[in-house]
């Protein structure tokens, strides 16, 4: 038990830079026009926002002997968890109507969207996972915290993602080929969740290999999205939602 206390002391300082990554990335598409925003795309944002807080939180509680604390932000975070899902869920057709309405070129191809709409699913199920197993190891700390700390790369590279393309956007450039940004943004994510899951000794643990399988599909965005049959399936499935009146 010491060890795991020991492992994860300062864990809440790090957990601080993804919070840091969100705010930057999302501020010029959602922050800035937070008020013209519809209200599915609040709920998913505060939701998440809530989440990370919490992640970031619960090692320093857990760590610096509040574990009252601890257990009873625990329960709170299992309320926020079901509605970061529900709502990532309820906004992701949005995705079909702009893939319907032919993307945003030259960056974003209609292509890009319905693969988007496969990815974050994706992601949302692995978020899902993560924390119903962090439940089910609630009583074997070191399990619990590194299923915890895996939910953090299933909900994040959205955020970077967007951050990788901060240095063309801002030059004014509209020459972006967003595969080229996923080739170069995804490994740089997936070294990163390799330096922390070796920190953690944890290298080869089921929920780090999730997230970086579930992460690795990001850079095949764009050819599942081309995929006729499947922008077919998906718009069936998921009937396109038009995200502003």
């Amino acid at each position: 038990m010491k060890e795991v206390l020991e492992l994860y002391k300062h864990a809440h300082k790090w957990l601080i830079i993804p919070i840091v990554i969100i705010f930057i990335a999302f501020t010029p598409q959602y922050f800035r026009t937070f008020f013209s925003e519809p209200w599915g795309y609040h709920l998913h944002a505060l939701s998440a926002i809530a989440w990370y807080v919490l992640i970031m939180i619960q090692p320093y509680l857990a760590t610096h002997g509040k574990i009252k604390a601890h257990r009873f932000w625990g329960m709170v975070a299992l309320f926020i968890a079901g509605g970061v899902v529900f709502s990532a869920l309820s906004i992701t057709p949005t995705n079909i109507y702009f893939g319907q309405i032919g993307g945003f070129e030259p960056v974003f191809p209609a292509a890009f969207f319905y693969g988007l709409t496969f990815t974050e699913t994706l992601a949302i199920m692995g978020f899902g996972v993560a924390v119903i197993m962090a439940i089910k190891n609630s009583k074997k700390p070191d399990e619990h915290a590194i299923w915890m700390i895996s939910t953090v790369f299933f909900g994040l590279m959205p955020a970077w993602g967007r951050l990788a393309m901060f240095p063309s956007l801002m030059s004014g450039s509209t020459d972006v080929d967003i595969t080229r940004v996923m080739m170069i943004a995804v490994p740089i994510f997936l070294s990163i969740l390799a330096f922390v899951a070796y920190k953690l000794n944890k290298l080869t643990h089921p929920a780090i290999i999730l997230a970086g399988l579930v992460n690795v599909t990001m850079l095949f965005i764009i050819p599942i999205g081309s995929s006729t049959w499947f922008q077919n399936f998906i718009t069936a499935l998921m009937q396109p939602t038009v995200p502003w009146p």
